[in-house]
């Protein structure tokens, strides 16, 4: 009997599950390049057992190498990012760099300096470089998305661009194309927007600024039809399954809980979980009773495109004091008004008080430039209930059951207590709960 581990090399980005029996070894994603050594993210090792019978989940050794270049690694779920990566590893392996300097002869320009402004290592390496050239400083990216979804991106930003929004134009290519490939990667330039800032945090001056540019945003985008050979993406008609899903998940988090009942943290989880399985499938029963289905229906050019990842970094405040919106890889189809959704919610979440003076002027701002009709803000407002905020702290203990430590039970107990709050302001705010 051969009882030494099984090794298992996981591509970017994958997840993938790792039986309750036999020996396994996650070691991570591939290699930055050839020769070098695996890219860790995190290594799980279960004691070999190779006759075991079906059984309770063995313990796992974690060994969280945290390492910012490293894969998603996952036994059921990705992992999440270590939160030192606010500060991004600025560096590309020698072989991106290449394919970069071999794209931008594509354009019309001379390329006198590169600097690394951002990387997406773990997503099958995307990266933004800022480029000095004769023509002005300007963006160069290499898009991680599959060919087909980057034309749709890319048609949107042009789209966006024609219908005056704050984006950044596209440079076409000296062909006139808005893209170029390289060995089977694609690469675009756009103007790089000078003097952009953040916009304050601390103010809610700040906030509704940040949903005012959203909503030129969406406003903009109405209309949107991805160019021929595009791979649509829409999230129209997903909410009921995205919800689904997230319930599914709170059972996963009762398991995990149950198999380590002797970290410090899973006690109270138990606790609660009731709680929020409760939040759950009521969210689920108002958004079938809503007017979700009808506003939907209306189809992916009456509302136009979501942003998705729309927040304090994605929109930038520029010399003129408009919000300009960057990194539109992940745009989508949807009830364009999520966005919004998660903008504030996230910010409360991020502040620990669910301010209602916040939200109003932050719902106001936006409504004032593309408004919100009555059903669309219940639909909104069942949205922020559902229980977005404890899925997302809770979530990345299927990554790492060690995450259920004592920093966990403070993180819970302070999360009761804003969840409170944000009842009460769902509340004043017209949430229109079913019994």
């Amino acid at each position: 009997m051969n009882n030494s581990p099984v090794i298992i090399y996981v591509p970017a980005g994958a997840g993938i599950y790792v039986p309750p029996t036999g020996g396994v070894q996650i070691i991570g994603s591939g290699r930055a390049a050839p020769g070098d050594e695996p890219l860790l993210t995190a290594r799980l090792i279960l004691d070999p057992e190779d006759d075991a019978p079906p059984g309770p989940v063995p313990e796992p050794r974690w060994d969280a190498k945290a390492d910012r270049r490293g894969a998603q690694v996952s036994a059921v779920a990705p992992a999440r990012r270590n939160q030192e990566e606010a500060l991004p590893d600025l560096t590309v392996p020698p072989e991106i760099q290449d394919l970069a300097e071999r794209a931008a002869k594509a354009w019309d320009m001379k390329v006198g300096s590169w600097t690394v402004a951002a990387t997406k290592p773990e997503k099958g390496w995307g990266a933004i470089w800022r480029i000095e050239t004769n023509r002005g400083p300007r963006a160069l990216k290499l898009l991680h998305r599959p060919f087909e979804r980057n034309l749709f991106s890319i048609g949107a930003q042009d789209y966006l661009v024609r219908r005056k929004a704050r984006v950044a134009p596209l440079v076409p290519t000296r062909d006139g194309k808005l893209y170029t490939v390289v060995d089977g990667r694609m690469f675009i330039v756009a103007e790089w927007i000078q003097g952009l800032r953040q916009a304050p945090k601390d103010t809610v001056d700040g906030a509704a600024l940040l949903c005012s540019g959203l909503a030129e945003f969406h406003r903009r985008s109405l209309g949107y039809r991805p160019p021929s050979g595009a791979a649509p993406s829409s999230r129209l008609h997903r909410w009921p399954r995205v919800y689904r899903k997230l319930r599914t998940k709170l059972d996963w988090f009762e398991h995990l809980a149950r198999a380590y009942r002797e970290m410090p943290a899973s006690p109270l989880l138990l606790e609660v979980l009731p709680r929020f399985k409760a939040q759950a499938d009521e969210a689920i029963r108002m958004l079938e009773a809503s007017a979700y289905r009808k506003l939907a229906a209306r189809g992916e050019e009456a509302w136009g495109l979501a942003h998705q990842d729309y927040g304090w970094s994605n929109g930038q405040v520029g010399p003129d004091g408009k919000v300009w919106i960057i990194d539109l890889d992940g745009v989508a189809f949807d009830l364009a008004f999520r966005d919004l959704r998660k903008l504030i919610t996230g910010t409360m979440d991020d502040r620990g008080d669910w301010d209602l003076t916040w939200m109003k002027a932050m719902i106001r701002a936006y409504h004032e430039v593309h408004p919100i009709e009555p059903e669309a803000m219940q639909v909104m407002l069942i949205d922020m209930y559902l229980p977005n905020e404890f899925y997302k702290l809770v979530k990345d203990v299927l990554y790492d059951p060690n995450l259920l430590d004592a920093t966990m039970v403070q993180a819970l107990q302070r999360l009761l207590i804003t969840d409170e709050h944000k009842q009460q302001a769902l509340r004043e705010l017209g949430l229109r709960r079913r019994g």
